[in-house]
């Protein structure tokens, strides 16, 4: 582990902080094969070469922060995948692959963040969720392994639903690393931003994350034209660092369809915005990669 110092004194300096870029969709890129019911979690096992790959290309670009490949590694989205017996082995590598990375190529300070994810890749999420009487201690245990494993840091990525990102956060808690939040977000046909799975509100959620301790929240895996909005929402609710990650170009599962993607030119001049507004820290989800990730560095 490192002294994550750093990104404070960074901030406190108002400079912008920078995330890495989207993992699973820049392997799928690079060739990779994207598993039906876990999406990337089987590049652990089939290619960490490029995993590996994948974050000193983010590091280089100028990320402060890269975030391993254990997105799609939680119990239950193993268990659809046959892949369950992994489970500690595979969240494990992918922060010993993260943090290889960072000592074949960093030249400063860079935090390695572990993922985990309250979603599923199934059509109809609510079916698929951990059951919750056993999710808070199926997260507990992913949130271990991770800090064990030498994480700095924790990221509950793409929270959707209230219930099951409130018990992903408790058991991020329980390690003692910061934790940091990622909020999925859409917006209605009335303009109102809502959470991923449209039952709760943004504001709602924020109002109830916002006092479990967590030290960061994002708007994230959003699309790139609603960031904003979502922003000035996470800004009225939240005290704490914020920023933005978002995405572009669309999933089917289990693939990243990259027509469209916007360019690194212009994410930077979205992102431009998202720090006027107050944002701390900005980086990258799906769609989003190295090339982004420097454009960002050299802009911000």
């Amino acid at each position: 582990m490192i002294n994550l110092d750093f990104i404070d004194e960074k901030i406190a300096r108002k400079q912008i902080v920078l995330l890495d870029g989207a993992t699973g969709s820049e392997l799928e890129k690079r060739g990779v094969a994207m598993n039906s019911a876990a999406w990337s979690a089987e590049a652990m096992l089939t290619a960490p070469d490029v995993v590996q790959a994948v974050h000193e290309d983010y590091i280089q670009a100028g990320a402060d922060v890269v975030t391993c490949n254990s997105f799609s590694l939680a119990r239950h989205m193993l268990a659809r995948a046959g892949m369950a017996e992994q489970f500690r082995r595979l969240n494990a590598a992918a922060i010993a692959v993260a943090i290889k990375a960072r000592d074949r190529v960093a030249a400063g300070p860079v935090a390695i963040a572990g993922s985990i994810a309250p979603t599923t890749f199934c059509a109809n999420p609510q079916l698929c969720y951990p059951p919750l009487d056993q999710a808070l201690s199926w997260y507990e245990q992913q949130a271990m392994i991770l800090a064990e494993a030498g994480a700095d840091l924790l990221i509950i990525e793409m929270i959707e639903d209230i219930a099951q990102g409130s018990l992903a956060i408790k058991a991020a808690l329980t390690t003692g690393l910061p934790v940091w939040l990622g909020l999925s977000c859409v917006k209605n046909a009335g303009g109102e931003i809502l959470l991923w799975e449209q039952g709760h509100s943004l504001a709602e959620a924020v109002g109830i994350f916002a006092g479990m301790g967590a030290d960061a929240a994002f708007i994230m895996h959003t699309e790139t034209e609603d960031a904003a909005a979502g922003l000035a929402v996470l800004a009225a609710g939240w005290s704490g660092k914020r920023g933005v990650y978002a995405h572009s170009g669309n999933f089917v599962m289990p693939n990243w369809q990259f027509a469209d993607v916007i360019t690194p030119e212009a994410y930077a001049d979205a992102a431009k915005k998202w720090v006027e507004m107050g944002a701390d820290i900005i980086g990258g989800c799906c769609g989003i990669g190295p090339a982004h990730i420097r454009r960002l560095k050299e802009t911000l």
